[in-house]
């Protein structure tokens, strides 16, 4: 685990036969949580009127063959995030998918904007985002997911990425904040990538960089990275290192 950024970022590796059961919500929280949680939320958005109040995924338990959870408002996160004493009463791990792609040319890194509400100014591997209810289906598709954040974040679409499975679930301090790592391959130059990030992208990262795997030692030395992308780095690159025997 890395004991930087907040805290310890505990990581989890998940076995080939990984899923994710959908339950049952829970019972509503006590009125006054409720409350706090609705005054949580209209204060946010009475100074970010963008805030959406969608449909994310909490983790209610969490094993190397099986996420089970259900879905939920994401005020409640929110609420959470700011007023960590509700955890108590919501015990919420909202689930994110972190990819990490690979090109020809090395791995890509994205710095957050500043202006992001949750750790601006980072570098991360992108695509990266909370996993949302983005149809009507009550399942979780983690192949779905990353597309759909490779598409916002990066501008690239399915046909250019292959997406491996699930490698690890790390979570983060204080915000409990589930990441489930995996790692897309692509045959675009970096140029290309970067070219599409231009073009078609959001605004999620003011900065994108190219890593040859050699050098990823020294920029994780030398570079505030997000702990799952380190994980992610280090653990792919010692999976295409060459075996002797």
């Amino acid at each position: 685990m890395t004991r930087s950024f907040g805290g310890p970022w505990p990581a989890l590796p998940l076995s080939a036969s990984f899923r994710i059961d959908v339950e049952a919500p829970p019972p509503a929280a006590p009125e006054d949580v409720e409350q706090e949680i609705t005054h949580l939320w209209q204060q946010a958005c009475a100074t970010t009127p963008a805030l959406f109040n969608g449909c994310v995924f909490s983790a209610s338990c969490v094993t190397r063959t099986a996420i089970k959870g259900y879905w939920t408002e994401y005020r409640r996160v929110f609420a959470q995030m700011k007023n960590p004493a509700l955890f108590p009463f919501l015990r919420l791990q909202p689930l994110a998918v972190v990819g990490l792609v690979h090109t020809p040319d090395g791995y890509v890194l994205g710095r957050r904007n500043p202006s992001s509400i949750y750790q601006g100014n980072f570098w991360q591997s992108p695509p990266a985002g909370s996993i949302e209810k983005r149809t009507d289906t009550q399942s979780v598709n983690l192949t779905e997911q990353i597309l759909a954040e490779a598409t916002e974040e990066l501008g690239l679409d399915a046909k250019s990425l292959k997406v491996g499975q699930p490698l690890m679930a790390v979570r983060h301090p204080h915000t409990r904040v589930l990441d489930i790592g995996l790692v897309l391959e692509t045959q675009l130059a970096f140029t290309k990538v970067e070219e599409s990030w231009k073009q078609h992208a959001n605004k999620e990262y003011d900065m994108l960089a190219c890593v040859p795997a050699q050098n990823v030692t020294t920029w994780l030395g030398q570079n505030a990275i997000l702990p799952t992308s380190q994980y992610l780095l280090k653990h792919d690159v010692k999976s295409k290192m060459p075996r002797i025997f």
